[in-house]
């Protein structure tokens, strides 16, 4: 059996192949590392992956059916190293009856302390305080200087409440939040002791939220969600936090919003079009901009890479991977 991993995970898989492989009892398991899949034209990437059983993918290779007809019929799962699976035709591959996978859980704590971590630095006027303080310029403490605005006893609107959002939510508790959430259906955990949380509509949570966090998946239906209307429905002083994908909002009307203060201020991590930013974007003072890194930790990459190991051999071993995903019906 072939696998491939398309990308330098932290921490070599090879070895947890190896011993996962020899506990599941399966014989002649050869791993082949390519670091650099992204930055291979599509015939060269096309023939390496021939006749593999199983891919470990980055997020931001496209796995379609040009790459699964390249692959040809022996391959049996996809692992995809994230979360997010976007970047993954699910239905083309349930029609050739391979398996998706991703690993939610290393994502999910990182992933809610980075999103606290862009609400707190924008409401805080973070990035015109770190240019300001090595400018030059500094003139010494000014009562006035970069006001932000308070969060504790304000009102947080979680955008899509799963996993991440869940954990977002649940850190507002040092800062005595009311929170407002949105979601498919009701999160029972949530609206329990001790975070109180009210489901709501996203247009009546964006005119009360004090601070919104995007963390919903990209779908057809969340694309632009967070568009100008939605921009023009929330408060003068409120921060917009985004750490799901980056199409989810709308990087033109943000900027619009931001330079006409619209709104307050806004963190992101994602982008529409990465690793390119809306020009507009950039250098605007009120916005907090990150590369994509909020699992970026030694420790949750590392675990990442053994739940990948994990999947793979599951579906290789003829069992049912903890964490698969589907494709919607009728696709």
């Amino acid at each position: 059996m072939r696998v491939l991993v398309l990308l330098d995970c932290v921490g070599d898989p090879r070895p947890r192949f190896e011993t996962a492989a020899g506990e599941a009892g399966i014989d002649g398991l050869r791993v082949e590392v390519i670091p650099n899949a992204t930055e291979l034209s599509g015939d060269e990437l096309a023939s390496r992956v021939a006749g593999a059983e199983a891919l470990v993918t980055p997020l931001t290779l496209k796995v379609d059916d040009r790459l699964l007809e390249a692959a040809g019929p022996a391959l049996r799962v996809v692992a995809n190293y994230a979360v997010g699976f976007d970047n993954i035709d699910v239905a083309a591959c349930t029609r050739r009856n391979v398996t998706v996978c991703n690993g939610p859980p290393p994502m999910t704590e990182p992933t809610a302390d980075l999103a606290w971590t862009l609400l707190l630095g924008a409401i805080r006027r973070v990035r015109e305080g770190l240019s300001l303080a090595t400018s030059g310029n500094w003139a010494g403490y000014d009562a006035g200087l970069l006001l932000g605005h308070r969060l504790v006893g304000g009102t947080l609107l979680v955008v899509g409440a799963g996993r991440i959002g869940s954990a977002v939510a649940r850190r507002s508790l040092g800062w005595d939040m009311r929170v407002l959430y949105t979601a498919r259906s009701a999160k029972p955990h949530l609206e329990s002791d001790p975070i109180g949380a009210t489901r709501t509509s996203l247009e009546e949570g964006l005119s009360l939220a004090d601070a919104v966090v995007v963390t919903t998946a990209l779908t057809p239906e969340t694309r632009h969600l967070i568009d100008a209307a939605a921009l023009a429905a929330m408060k003068r002083t409120a921060v917009l936090v985004n750490v799901s994908r980056g199409p989810v909002v709308d990087e033109a009307a943000l900027a619009e919003a931001l330079a006409d203060g619209s709104i307050f201020a806004a963190g992101l991590d994602v982008y529409e079009h990465e690793p390119r930013i809306h020009a507009d974007l950039v250098d605007l003072p009120n916005a907090l901009l990150l590369p994509h890194i909020a699992s970026a930790t030694v420790e949750d990459r590392t675990d990442l890479t053994g739940i990948c190991v994990e999947n793979v051999i599951s579906v290789l071993a003829g069992r049912e991977p903890r964490f698969s995903v589907s494709a919607p019906p009728g696709t």
